[in-house]
C-alpha cells in the first residue's frame, strides 16, 4: 500500500516524527523504533459546547455542592407536647414541650386565646400560681413556612387552707361544758386535727372542739390544724383556764385568767384591759344578769349568800375603750 493512500498526518516540530494511521495500522518512520513499538502521543481533544470542563461529564446539569444544589425541604414536628396540671396556690409548675426541626423556629405561648408575653421557650413556668393562674394554655411554633400547634390544655389552682376565725381563750370553772371553734376556707375536703398541749387529742377532728364537764386538769393550751390535698393552717393558741369551783357554807370562790386576745383574735395586753364583770343566772339556760364589777387587777371572787343548789355564772372582758367582749361560757357552781 503506498503513501499516497494516507487518511491523516499530523507533523511535530524538528525532530519530525510521521505518524500514519491507515486502516488501524501504526505505521513510525524517521529514526523510530520498529512498527510493533507503542507509542503515548499528546492530543488535545477538540472543542465541545456539550461537554463542560475538568471532571464535568458531558451533557450532564451540574448538581454539586458549589451553590447549584436545592435548598432542604423544611421538616417541623412536636416529639412531646405539655398537658395539664392541678396545683395549689403558691406552688409552680412548669410546661415543655420537644420540637423536630431543620430550620430557625420561633415559640409562642398563649392563656385563654392571648400570648403571654416573653414566654418563648420550649417550657413555661407559672411561678407562686394564684387563683387567677389558672385557665387554658396553649402554643405555637412556627420555622416561617411551618406552624403547628399544640394540643390546649388546663391549668387548676385549688385554694389553700386559711383560718378566717380563730378559737379565743376561755376562763371558766370546772365542771361546765367549754366549745372552742374555727372557721377555715380552702378547697375542701376540708380536716381538721385539735391539740393540746401541743399532743393531738384522738376523735378532735372537727371544726368544733367540745370539752364537755371539764375538769382542772383540761386547763392548758389549745390550737387546730387545717389542712387539704395540698396544704395546711395552724391555728392560734386558745389558753383554758379551769378553776376549781370552793364551796363552804353556801359561799363560792371564782377565779380566771386575765385573757391575751380578742374574739377577732388580734393581740390584748394586760394595760389595755380596764376590769371584769360577773354575770348571775339561776338556771343553766336563764338570761345572765350582772352581779359585780371588778378591776383589771383581780383575777377572783367570792361570792357568799348561795342557796342550795346549782348556780350559773359567766365573765365578760371590758378594755380601756369602754368596749366590753362576749361573755365567756356558762360555769356552775353547786351548793350543798
Amino acid at each position: 500500500m503506498s503513501v499516497s493512500h494516507v487518511v491523516k498526518s499530523l507533523l511535530k516540530a524538528q525532530s519530525m516524527s510521521l505518524v500514519l494511521v491507515t486502516s488501524g495500522l501504526l505505521l513510525t518512520g524517521c529514526g523510530a523504533g520498529s512498527a510493533d513499538t507503542a507509542v503515548q502521543t499528546e492530543t488535545t481533544a477538540p472543542s465541545n459546547p456539550d461537554s463542560g470542563t475538568g471532571g464535568d461529564t458531558g451533557g450532564t446539569p451540574d448538581t454539586g455542592g458549589d451553590g447549584g444544589s436545592q435548598p432542604e425541604p423544611h421538616s417541623l414536628n412536636l416529639t412531646s407536647q405539655p398537658s395539664g396540671a392541678t396545683i395549689y396556690e403558691g406552688q409552680s409548675q412548669t410546661f415543655s414541650l420537644a420540637v423536630s426541626h431543620n430550620y430557625p423556629i420561633t415559640i409562642r405561648w398563649f392563656k385563654n386565646g392571648s400570648q403571654i408575653s416573653g414566654a418563648n421557650g420550649t417550657s413555661y413556668t407559672v411561678s407562686n400560681a394564684t387563683t387567677g393562674s389558672a385557665g387554658t394554655y396553649s402554643c405555637s411554633v412556627t420555622d416561617g413556612e411551618l406552624t403547628v400547634n399544640c394540643n390546649s390544655f388546663a391549668l387548676t389552682v385549688n385554694r389553700i387552707a386559711r383560718i378566717t376565725t380563730q378559737p379565743t381563750n376561755q376562763a371558766v370553772s370546772e365542771g361546765v361544758n367549754v366549745q372552742l371553734s374555727v372557721v377555715a376556707s380552702g378547697t375542701g375536703p376540708l380536716s381538721y386535727q385539735w391539740y393540746f398541749n401541743g399532743q393531738s387529742l384522738s376523735g378532735a377532728s372537727a371544726a368544733t372542739l367540745s370539752l364537755n364537764n371539764i375538769a382542772v386538769d383540761k386547763s392548758g393550751s389549745y390550737y387546730v390544724v387545717v389542712s387539704n390535698a395540698g396544704s395546711s393552717a395552724t391555728s392560734n393558741t386558745a389558753n383554758v383556764s379551769v378553776t376549781p369551783a370552793i364551796v363552804t357554807n353556801g359561799r363560792a370562790q371564782i377565779s380566771w385568767s386575765r385573757p391575751t386576745t380578742r374574739a377577732d383574735g388580734s393581740t390584748l395586753t394586760a394595760g389595755e384591759i380596764a376590769g371584769y364583770k360577773l354575770y348571775y343566772s339561776q338556771t343553766s339556760n336563764g338570761s345572765l344578769s350582772p352581779l359585780v364589777d371588778l378591776t383589771s387587777n383581780e383575777v377572783s371572787v367570792v361570792v357568799d349568800e348561795l342557796a342550795a343548789g346549782t348556780h350559773y355564772f359567766a365573765m365578760s372582758t371590758e378594755d380601756t375603750n369602754g368596749l366590753e367582749s362576749a361573755l365567756s361560757a356558762r360555769f356552775s357552781v353547786t351548793i350543798q
